[in-house]
C-alpha cells in the first residue's frame, strides 16, 4: 500500500473548513470541532456538571472519556472509519495527536485536481459530521448503527455535497458514488455519456 507524503504545514485548518464545499451549518460545526468548542462531555462537565453524562464516557466505544480529540479521532469506531477512508484513497494512516492537526495536514487523499481536493475535504468533513450525529442519536434516542452503516452515510453525504459543486458538473450522483478515485482522476469527463462509457466498459 502506498500513500501521499503529507504536507506537515503547521497552519490552523481555516482553508480546510471555510473553503470546503459543504453546507454552511456543517462548516460552522467543524470549525467548532477544530477549536474544541463542541459540547463533548468533558466540556459539559466543566460548564454544566448537572447536565453532563455520568460517568464521563464516550458513547461510541464505551471505553474512554469523551473529548473532541477522542470522539472524532481516537475512538475505536472513529478510527475504523478513518481507516476506511484512507484505505479507499490507497494511503496508510496513523492517528495524529488532535483533530485540528488532522484537518491541518494536506494529505492530497484523492489527488491534487480540484475534484480530488473537494471530494477529500467533503469526505473528511462528512466523517466528522456523521460521527457527531451518531453520538447524539445514541445519547438521546438510545439507537446505534454499526460502522458499515455509518460509512454508507459518510460516502453518500460526501458524494452528494460533491455533486452540488461546479467542479463535478455533468457527473450524475450515482456515477460519482461508484468510484471516487476514478472520478477525481479523469478531469476530461464533462458529459454523462463519457462517464457511463468509462464505467460500463
Amino acid at each position: 500500500m502506498w500513500g501521499w507524503v503529507p504536507d506537515l504545514s503547521p497552519c490552523f485548518p481555516t482553508k480546510f473548513v471555510w473553503n470546503s464545499q459543504v453546507p454552511f451549518k456543517v462548516k460552522s460545526f467543524v470549525w467548532l470541532v477544530a477549536h474544541k468548542k463542541v459540547n463533548t462531555n468533558d466540556l459539559l462537565q466543566l460548564r454544566r456538571p448537572y447536565k453532563a453524562l455520568s460517568p464521563d464516557i464516550c458513547k461510541l466505544c464505551m471505553m474512554q472519556g469523551e473529548s473532541a480529540d477522542h470522539l472524532f479521532l481516537h475512538c475505536s469506531l472513529s478510527m475504523e472509519l478513518w481507516h476506511k477512508l484512507f484505505e479507499l484513497a490507497k494511503m496508510d494512516w496513523v492517528p495524529l495527536r488532535s483533530i485540528s492537526d488532522m484537518m491541518s495536514i494536506n494529505y492530497k487523499g484523492f489527488g491534487t485536481s480540484k475534484r480530488g481536493i473537494v471530494l477529500w475535504q467533503n469526505a473528511c468533513i462528512a466523517l466528522i459530521w456523521v460521527v457527531w450525529q451518531e453520538r447524539n442519536v445514541r445519547i438521546f434516542e438510545d439507537k446505534a448503527r454499526n460502522s458499515e452503516n455509518l460509512w454508507d452515510s459518510i460516502h453518500f453525504l460526501a458524494s452528494l455535497w460533491a455533486y452540488c459543486c461546479v467542479v463535478f458538473k455533468g457527473i450524475p450522483l450515482n456515477v460519482l458514488q461508484i468510484d471516487w478515485l476514478a472520478v477525481c482522476s479523469f478531469n476530461g469527463w464533462s458529459s454523462q455519456e463519457s462517464l457511463f462509457v468509462v464505467f460500463i466498459v
